[in-house]
């Protein structure tokens, strides 16, 4: 058995510490239990050091860790950001800011991208207006977002611009659109394929279309009327204005064909006409000069006092007014004996083509007996 030196309680043998009061029952020299004594006030420190510094160590590990997160979530929501994905870019964000609610970085970040979401959400709101046909206050919408984006730097507001630029584009596309009921004239519609021309929307390309189409059925009523009127020139010029914004359209093509034909046997045909008219004047002009007159009627009677006079008529056959008309006759006598060679003045003094003149001598002093006369000659003026 071996007794406790404390409390003197038995204790089986091998006991190392009392059953009764805890105390060691293993003999310790007084030179030890000095140095136990010796070591302890230096021991309690280090520990104390010790467990102070595992504490830090793991203040500083843990807060590390949160460091690097949120400068993981920084740069994931700048890349979501300048993708297009605000409203990823927000979620990390905010995640950031509730581990670093301090960092004023981060809560001007939030801040541009929160005004970016605004800005695609106005942007959505134009595309409805657009497709409800509600173009005036589109515009004016579309006119704030492009005025407030002015006001913003960054490459993060640079991300809007592809949107803003379809809506603007999609708005222009539908102005010109609902214009073309309205435009009539080649050059007017032309100047709109122009404003299309920087569209890349696939609508763009069907409007395009429908311009071409009417500039071809514009082309061809304009010309066709013109070469209804003969001016076959005037045609050809509205077909080729046509040809300049649709080259290979066959429609056109063949129009032009077809009035370059008429005008060819126009032009044809009026040479002809002019050659015909040419000949015509010249024998015109030489009936006017040698045949411009028919003798209607030439008479010579005896009166109730034994005179003579000689009268007749005249009917100008010619294209032009004559005037200054003499005739010339000669009086036989019943076996052709010329007894006088006279001549007479006809009027009125101006025929016009069609109409008829007279004239009338008196003779007094002709022997009696049986008389003729025979006209010689004719003299006249071509006016």
């Amino acid at each position: 058995m071996i007794t406790c030196p404390q409390c003197n309680y038995e204790n089986a043998e091998g006991s190392r510490y009392c059953s009764q009061c805890g105390a060691s029952l293993s003999e310790e020299s007084p030179a030890d239990t000095k140095r136990k004594r010796l070591w302890l006030p230096i021991l309690t420190p280090a520990i104390v050091l010790v467990l102070v510094g595992a504490a830090l160590y793991f203040v500083y590990d843990q807060q590390a860790g949160i460091n690097k997160e949120v400068v993981t979530w920084k740069t994931e929501a700048e890349e979501a950001a300048l993708a297009g994905e605000y409203r990823e870019a927000e979620k990390l964000l905010t995640r950031a800011i509730q581990e670093r609610p301090d960092e004023e970085a981060l809560q001007e970040e939030l801040s541009h991208v929160q005004t970016a979401l605004s800005m695609e959400k106005e942007l959505e709101e134009v595309s409805k207006l657009l497709e409800e046909g509600s173009l005036s206050e589109a515009d004016e919408q579309l006119a704030t977002i492009q005025a407030a984006l002015k006001q913003e730097n960054g490459r993060l507001y640079q991300t809007l611009v592809p949107a803003l630029n379809e809506m603007d584009s999609r708005f222009t596309l539908q102005e010109v659109n609902e214009e073309l009921s309205k435009i009539t004239d080649v050059d007017e519609l032309a100047a709109k394929l122009n404003t299309l021309s920087d569209l890349n929307l696939e609508e763009a390309a069907k409007v395009r279309e429908k311009i071409y189409e009417k500039i071809v059925n514009r082309s061809t009523k304009t010309a066709e009327a013109a070469a209804e009127d003969k001016r076959y020139t005037e045609a050809i010029a509205l077909i080729d204005e046509g040809l300049q914004y649709v080259s290979n359209d066959e429609k056109l093509i063949q129009l032009k064909e077809r009035v370059q034909q008429e005008k060819q046997a126009f032009e044809q045909a009026a040479q002809e006409r002019l050659e015909s008219a040419m000949q015509q004047a010249a024998q015109d002009e030489l009936r006017n000069e040698t045949e411009a007159l028919e003798v209607a009627d030439i008479r010579m009677e005896k009166d109730e006092f034994g005179d003579y006079k000689i009268s007749g008529e005249l009917k100008s056959v010619a294209t032009q007014v004559i005037s200054t008309i003499s005739v010339k006759y000669d009086i036989k006598t019943q076996d052709g004996e010329v007894v006088r060679s006279e001549s007479a003045k006809v009027y009125p003094n101006y025929l016009t083509p069609g109409s008829t003149g007279s004239f009338e001598k008196m003779y007094y002093n002709l022997e009696e007996g049986e008389y003729m006369v025979e006209m010689t000659e004719l003299e006249w003026l071509v006016e």
